[in-house]
């Protein structure tokens, strides 16, 4: 087994996300037979890079299409069938800071649920930015925005520090790791995957002012800040990143190089959402801004 994958697996024990998906499992009785047996299964069509296809599924928090063929195996994909948002703390934590009418980064949106009820908060002049490494995901973070008609822009590509390089995603193998969220950027080049686009942040055209940027792409964050430092001393929006210890071999990125970063761009560690998503607010904050996230 390639260190890319001893990594993963090694994240995989410990996750919360991941405990805390099979406790739902386990007390709702969720488990269905078929994707046919869903209550909220609108459709199935297309195909997939499995044998099932997609399958639009009408949520609570909106319609998305997801792997017809991911159906116990992926946490993300069960949490949005199952009614429920993924990362419900996230989600509530980034909508105390969103403003009307501004612009919201998502950076690793995978299927979309999170870019999506972002977009709900932004108003009508508002837009949130989507972006997403994994090219099939990003096919389906496609049709969601465009079933749910949110004003989301997806960019595919993996967001870093510098625009226009090759940098490589790992091949998916459903029998290592079922949850397609759970892949990132292999920075040790060692899973033989294929080559995709990086984007900096401060490459891309904004139309309103930034109000929030939430980062989750396993082990790559503060590559993405790094590359977000132009828009961040513009906009000095609150920044939700995740981090997490098992992804810091690859690409070096141990937490004291992100402790040293924020404090370069005059931020303070403010909040601790999850157990290992960080939300930085800046130095001079206004105490309003502070006060909602001590609320949390």
């Amino acid at each position: 087994m390639n260190k890319f994958f001893a990594n993963m697996i090694s994240c995989l024990i410990f996750d919360r996300k991941l405990r805390r998906n099979v406790r739902t499992l386990l007390l709702k009785g969720y488990i269905p037979q078929s994707p046919q047996h869903a209550a909220n299964l609108l459709s199935v069509d297309g195909t997939s890079n499995g044998a099932g296809g997609f399958e639009l599924v009408e949520t609570a928090t909106g319609k998305y299409y997801l792997p017809a063929d991911a159906w116990l195996g992926d946490t993300i994909a069960t949490a949005i069938r199952n009614n429920d948002i993924h990362e419900a703390p996230v989600y509530e934590c980034a909508k105390r800071f969103i403003s009307p009418n501004s612009t919201v980064l998502d950076v690793g949106s995978n299927f979309g649920q999170m870019a999506i009820m972002f977009s709900r908060h932004v108003g009508k002049q508002g837009v949130v930015h989507a972006f997403e490494a994994n090219s099939y995901v990003f096919d389906i973070l496609q049709k969601n925005i465009s079933v749910n008609n949110a004003p989301v822009v997806p960019h595919y590509g993996a967001v870093h520090n510098i625009s226009g390089e090759t940098l490589f995603f790992p091949e998916t193998d459903n029998t290592k790791i079922h949850t397609l969220g759970y892949y990132g950027v292999d920075y040790a080049h060692d899973s033989g995957g294929g080559g995709i686009p990086s984007i900096a942040i401060d490459d891309v055209e904004y139309h309103s002012p930034v109000s929030f940027i939430k980062t989750d792409i396993q082990g790559g964050d503060l590559f993405a800040l790094q590359g977000a430092r132009k828009t961040i001393d513009k906009y000095r929006m609150p920044i939700l990143f995740e981090y997490e210890y098992c992804f810091e071999p690859a690409p070096h990125l141990g937490f004291q190089k992100y402790v040293d970063f924020v404090k370069e761009i005059g931020y303070v560690f403010t909040r601790v959402i999850m157990g290992q998503n960080y939300l930085i607010l800046p130095r001079e904050a206004p105490k309003s801004l502070v006060a909602k996230a001590l609320e949390l």
